[in-house]
């Protein structure tokens, strides 16, 4: 079970309008899910307080998340899913992406990062360093049946330059922080379904004024008729002090993303591990 599904099915899940579609695309049902924006405080607290392993989706962030403080905007039913007909999956959602953060021990230690941490006062102090910017390496979540095997292949991006008729597209903000003014961390996911494939971007974008400006993406492409899903993972970074413009000047992640020096690639091969009969 994907760990969306936990939020799906919250006690105050009723509560959440969610905009739903999908489409078939040869043996993967492609699916999102959007709604609204994750609320500052328990919504059934009565309920939240029994042991009965019943909770409202800010109770499910509380106890699954070991970081002091969520993102400003998070949104827990903003949920990407491919679905393989064998049972296979690939799933985008903000918990997941958050459980990376937690795992990081680098903080970015600037003066705006107290002021960050002054504006929430009601955040516990951490008992480790924080990285309050939420930097993650999150690359969607697989179910176990996907096996990743290192590859030299890699995207065919003039294939994703042609023009074809676009079947299904959907661009999801999974959580976003202001950083208190000082910036912005944004993550999101992009889908588009065309004739002859698919193709994923999920993107943290992370500006940090006069410090700093990062980008790790992902990105999945399968292709009618094949077997597998290739995904790339990039990491992007410089500092401030490197690039011919103010940070703040960059409003938009594609202002400044193809001028960052690459630091990191991953090329991977996504087998879908079907059972025989």
């Amino acid at each position: 079970m994907f760990n969306s599904e936990l939020l799906l099915n919250s006690v105050d899940a009723g509560r959440y309008t969610t905009n739903s579609k999908s489409i078939q695309f040869g043996p993967w049902n492609i699916s999102y899910d959007v709604s609204c924006i994750l609320p500052s405080v328990c919504s059934t607290k009565v309920v939240c307080e029994r042991d009965d392993d019943q909770f409202c989706q800010f109770c499910i962030y509380t106890k699954e998340l070991k970081i002091p403080h969520f993102p400003d905007m998070v949104f827990p039913r903003n949920i990407l899913k491919l679905a393989h007909e064998s049972g296979a999956g690939i799933c985008f959602n903000p918990l997941d992406s958050l459980r990376c953060v937690a795992s990081r021990i680098e903080a970015i230690e600037v003066a705006c990062a107290e002021a960050w941490q002054e504006a929430r006062p009601e955040a516990e102090k951490p008992k480790r360093p924080f990285d309050w910017t939420f930097s993650t390496d999150y690359k969607g979540t697989l179910t176990d049946n996907i096996v990743v095997e290192n590859t030299d292949e890699h995207i065919n991006f003039d294939l994703l330059k042609q023009k074809e008729q676009i079947l299904f597209y959907h661009d999801l903000t999974l959580f976003e922080d202001e950083l208190h003014d000082h910036g912005v961390s944004k993550l999101s996911v992009k889908i588009r379904v065309m004739p002859s494939y698919w193709y994923v971007l999920l993107r943290y974008f992370l500006r940090v004024d006069d410090v700093l400006v990062r980008a790790n993406e992902t990105r999945m492409f399968h292709l009618l008729n094949t077997d597998y899903v290739l995904r790339e993972y990039t990491v992007k970074e410089a500092q401030a002090k490197d690039l011919n413009m103010p940070t703040s000047h960059m409003k938009e992640a594609d202002d400044v993303i193809p001028i960052l020096p690459v630091k990191e690639k991953l090329t991977h091969k996504l087998i879908v591990n079907i059972p025989s009969n």
